[in-house]
């Protein structure tokens, strides 16, 4: 959950420098700067005015980072109280994390790309194999596609969210195990 988080913060920070950057050139573009600074000998024109960039919803990312990392806190505590599994008890837990990669998964894949079905981690469009992180929400940002930029977040999160019951499910396993040892 930490890593996903730190995902989080940098396509929120990317937002917010996009931002920042469009405001500014805004500015430059209103108090006629580029015109000031120009070389009269060279035939440039100034940047053209770019649409301001909104502020998006994080809200339904924040929420199930919130519910991944308060379920991974009690599974680590679940698996810490127990150690030691019975044979057939791990038997269970191992199938059950064994479905945890596939809860990050969305049938939809990514958008002009549904054959990439990770919702955490993808090649990029324009880089290739380079990885990209929240490859879906990001890709929206940088091409600024807003309306995309939050369907994308929303899926996201729903798949964070599967994640996080699965990691209830394993935690609440493991509780069952310590609830069926005998006392010594």
């Amino acid at each position: 959950s930490n890593t996903v988080a730190k995902y989080q913060t940098e396509v929120k920070q990317l937002a917010e420098t996009m931002r920042t950057d469009t405001e500014r050139q805004t500015k430059l573009l209103a108090e006629k700067r580029y015109e000031a600074v120009a070389d009269p000998t060279l035939t440039l024109l100034p940047p053209k005015v770019q649409e301001a960039v909104p502020y998006l919803n994080f809200a339904p990312l924040d929420n199930a980072l919130a519910k991944l990392e308060k379920n991974a806190q009690a599974y680590a505590q679940a698996r810490k109280a127990n150690a030691a599994l019975p044979a057939d008890r791990q038997k269970q837990l191992d199938q059950l994390l064994y479905q945890a990669e596939q809860q990050l998964l969305s049938a939809e894949g990514l958008p002009r790309r549904p054959w990439y079905r990770h919702q955490i981690y993808a090649p990029g469009f324009y880089t290739g194999y380079g990885v990209k992180t929240m490859p879906g929400v990001r890709e929206a940002i940088e091409q600024k596609d807003w309306t995309l930029a939050d369907v994308e977040i929303v899926r996201i999160a729903a798949a964070l969210m599967r994640e996080a019951d699965l990691v209830t499910r394993a935690a609440v396993l493991l509780d069952r195990a310590m609830v069926s040892r005998p006392i010594p």
